[in-house]
C-alpha cells in the first residue's frame, strides 16, 4: 500500500470507515495498538479540520482514553466496518474519539496502531490479528519503506520481506525484550566515524531501544545527550534550552551516526539528523536527538527509519532491519 508522507515527518493511510465507507487519513503508528478516528460528536476533531466519519458513540458509553506523546484521545469503542487497503473487517471495534488533543486535522483524523494486542485497549485483537485469522495475510508481519519526503512510501501487510528496497545482503533479525507489545529490542551502540560513543556516566551500548514509525526524532535519556551532541560538533544548550548543531554537519557527515544493531551498522543521513536553524544563527540547525525524560527507554523514529526498510512481527515482537538498495 502507497503511505502518504507529511515532509517525512509523519506517515498516514487512508482507511475506509462505516457503512459510507468514508476515506480517513490515519497516522500509521507501531508504537501503540489501537484503531481509533474522529466521531461525529467530537467537537475538537471538527474543530481541528478532522474528517467527519459519520461513526455515531450513544450517550451512556463507557469512555476509554489513550495518551500518545503528542497528545490524547477520549472516547467509545464502537463497532462498525473498516477497510485498510484490499483487507475489509467487518464490525471492528474501533475507538470512536468523542474528544482529542494535541492532533493536527490536517493530515491525520486518528492513528492505526500496530503494535501487539498487549498494548489495546481491553488486550483485543488488532487489525493484523484479525486479518491474519481470517486469512487475508500469510504472516503477521509488516514492512515498511518510509521516504524522506513526497510520494513513494510503502507499507506491506503479510509477505513483508522480499520487498524490492530490502538489501537482502544487509540485513539483521531482532528479537524482542520485554513483556509489553510494543517493539523493543536491543542496541549494541551509537557509533561515531566508525567508533562507538562512549560515556563515563552513563551506558550508551546494549541497552533496548523501541521502534516507532509514529515518532518523528530519536529520543534518548538526558544522560546520553551530551556525548552524541559532543560527537556530532554540536553545541551546549541555548536560551531556549535546545542543543544545535552546524547545519552542514562535521566532516563525512553522513557517517557522522549510525545505529549499530545485531554488529551490524546502519548509517542516517545527515539531512534526516537536522531540523530546522536556530533563530540566533541560522548556520546551526537543531537536532533530531531530543532528549526525554524516561530513563528506561529510547525511541527510535523516522529520523533513523528513513535509512532501512524494516519490518514487524506483531505476534512475537521480532524486528529485522534492511540495508537499502542502491
Amino acid at each position: 500500500m502507497n503511505v502518504a508522507s507529511s515532509g517525512g515527518i509523519a506517515y498516514t493511510i487512508d482507511v475506509l470507515v462505516g457503512e459510507g465507507k468514508v476515506p480517513v487519513p490515519v497516522l500509521v503508528d507501531t508504537g501503540s495498538a489501537d484503531l481509533w478516528v474522529s466521531a461525529n460528536s467530537c467537537g475538537n476533531c471538527t474543530r481541528a479540520n478532522m474528517v467527519d466519519t459519520k461513526v455515531q458513540t450513544s450517550d451512556g458509553c463507557t469512555l476509554e482514553s489513550k495518551k500518545y506523546g503528542s497528545g490524547a484521545v477520549y472516547g467509545c469503542l464502537v463497532k462498525t466496518d473498516v477497510a485498510i487497503g484490499q483487507y475489509s473487517l467487518s464490525d471492528y471495534l474501533l475507538l470512536a474519539a468523542r474528544d482529542v488533543e494535541g492532533f493536527d486535522g490536517s493530515y491525520m483524523s486518528g492513528i492505526l496502531g500496530l503494535a501487539m494486542s498487549q498494548n489495546s485497549i481491553d488486550n483485543q485483537a488488532t487489525p493484523i490479528d484479525l486479518m491474519l485469522s481470517a486469512g487475508m495475510i500469510t504472516s503477521p508481519e509488516v514492512g515498511f519503506y518510509l521516504t524522506r519526503e513526497g510520494d513513494g512510501s510503502e507499507i506491506v501487510f503479510g509477505n513483508a520481506h522480499s520487498n524490492s528496497h530490502a538489501d537482502q545482503n544487509k540485513k539483521v533479525a531482532l528479537p524482542k525484550k520485554g513483556q509489553d507489545g510494543l517493539y523493543r529490542v536491543n542496541l549494541d551502540a551509537f557509533i561515531s566515524q566508525d567508533q562507538p560513543i562512549t560515556s563515563q556516566s552513563t551506558n550508551m551500548q546494549d541497552i533496548e531501544v523501541i521502534i516507532d514509525t509514529g515518532t518523528t526524532n530519536i529520543l534518548v535519556s538526558e544522560s546520553m545527550m551530551d556525548p552524541i551532541y559532543f560527537a556530532l560538533g554540536g553545541s551546549n544548550k541555548g536560551s531556549d534550552g535546545l542543543r544545535s548543531v552546524p547545519c552542514k554537519g562535521p566532516d563525512n557527515p553522513d557517517e557522522a551516526l549510525a545505529l549499530q544493531f545485531g554488529g551490524i551498522s546502519f548509517d542516517i543521513k545527515w539531512e534526516d539528523l537536522i531540523a530546522m536553524p536556530t533563530s540566533s544563527n541560522p548556520d546551526y540547525c537543531y537536532l533530531r536527538i531530543q532528549e526525554t525524560p524516561a530513563e528506561d527507554f529510547i525511541l527510535i523514529g523516522s529520523a533513523f527509519l528513513h535509512n532501512v526498510y524494516h519490518t514487524i512481527n506483531a505476534a512475537t515482537g521480532e524486528v529485522t532491519f534492511y540495508g537499502l538498495k542502491k
